[in-house]
């Protein structure tokens, strides 16, 4: 059950510590973020910012809107069953890959490899295998959506190389996924970056097959995207290893900052909130505005003002092993902790997506950014009542 500061919505290293001590001489407080006190400890506090502006200039108009989206999403159930026979084949195509599948495991067992569908230009199947793909293939269809294609590895390898893996993930935190491939090899997610995995493997005695394909995590940024706001935290944790999903049940609350801890607000019984980690990659900076933001996301479009409603996705997993997490304890005591991983903005979080509005202009038969223009100022009108999500759900509907 979450508890009140936690409202769970419908679906959706120690390099981030500062554990020095403030310099004495701290600044005026001018100098600090928005909305910031000092305290007298000379840690920063913030419990409450208002959301960021809504943008008035849209993103860039998408150069097409989903058609397939549109009609599996159309009330009609005639047209929502012609679009998804579009994308997955008739019932004979289905029929006669269900039975070629087979027929090849059974038949060709060093030899045939897996099949794909693919969408372009219309629904086809690529059949791999290991060698002489078109003349093995003919011997058991004539149908042209079956395509020869040759290359990958043998099944009974791969599936060896798999279960291995799997093997090796199990209550591994530096493995975060093992999948298996059709055409290359099995695919082995990891959690660190390249070198200290390596490094890792060989006190482990593990080979590193040639059979397996790894992805690594990508290099840590500075915790801090002006170093000069170390000094005002006791510590912003971040996760040591990267994430391989992240879950999107979604999460709303306020994350504040308390002489320099981050926690979610206080408990109706007066008990300080729960302390607050977040993603690998996540950074503090300040906004146009000078608010201290945690920012996030692929592109780094993922903002959060400390003490604004924010919105995130979990459940989010928690390793007291963690440096980082270890210095939080250390740093601003022990008790409940959650990981927000990469917070955004309530209000920024809502908006709609280009291509529902796109395709809003489109039904309407109105410039995109007139489009634009009127979500937003309906979003404006109507968060008061109904803040985030629905606000924009009484504003716009996906493909209306």
């Amino acid at each position: 059950m979450a508890a009140p500061y936690l409202i769970l919505m419908a679906a959706l290293l120690l390099g981030g510590c500062a554990a020095t001590v403030p310099d004495a001489a701290a600044p005026s407080s001018r100098a600090l973020p928005t909305g910031a006190q000092l305290s007298p400890s000379g840690y920063l506090t913030i419990r409450e910012a208002p959301p960021p502006p809504f943008p008035v200039e849209p993103p860039p108009e998408p150069e097409f809107v989903d058609d397939f989206a549109r009609r599996t999403s159309s009330p009609d159930p005639a047209v929502r069953a012609k679009a998804w026979e579009e994308a997955n084949g008739s019932p004979a195509f289905q029929a006669e890959l269900q039975r070629l599948a087979r027929t090849l495991a059974q038949a060709e067992p060093d030899n045939y490899v897996n099949m794909r569908l693919v969408r372009d230009p219309g629904v086809a199947a690529e059949v791999w295998f290991r060698r002489d793909a078109a003349r093995t293939l003919a011997r058991y269809t004539t149908e042209p959506l079956f395509r020869p294609r040759e290359g990958g590895s043998d099944l009974a390898e791969r599936e060896r190389q798999h279960a291995l893996w799997v093997a090796r993930m199990q209550g591994e935190p530096r493995i975060h996924s093992v999948s298996m491939g059709v055409e290359d090899r099995v695919k082995v997610g990891v959690a660190i970056e390249e070198a200290e995995f390596r490094a890792y493997a060989a006190t482990r005695g593990w080979e590193l097959s040639p059979a397996v394909t790894f992805s690594f995590a990508s290099p840590q940024p500075p915790a801090f995207v002006d170093p000069s706001l170390a000094r005002y935290v006791r510590v912003f944790a971040r996760e040591a290893n990267a994430k391989g999903i992240q879950l999107t049940g979604g999460f709303r609350g306020r994350i504040v900052l308390e002489d320099g801890c981050f926690r979610l607000p206080e408990r109706e019984s007066g008990e300080p909130g729960p302390l607050v980690m977040f993603e690998r990659h996540t950074q503090l900076g300040l906004d146009d505005e000078n608010y201290l933001v945690v920012i996030g996301g692929p592109e780094r479009e993922r903002r959060y003002r400390v003490g604004e409603m924010g919105s995130w996705g979990g459940p989010n997993g928690i390793d007291e092993d963690d440096p980082d997490v270890r210095e939080l304890r250390r740093q601003c005591g022990q008790g409940p902790l959650v990981n927000v991983a990469e917070p955004q903005s309530q209000r920024l979080f809502a908006l709609p997506d280009p291509e529902w509005v796109a395709d809003h202009a489109r039904a309407r038969k109105i410039p995109y950014r007139e489009a634009w223009r009127r979500v937003i100022a309906c979003m404006e009108r109507e968060e008061a009542r109904r803040p985030g999500l629905g606000a924009r759900d009484r504003c716009i509907r996906q493909f209306n």
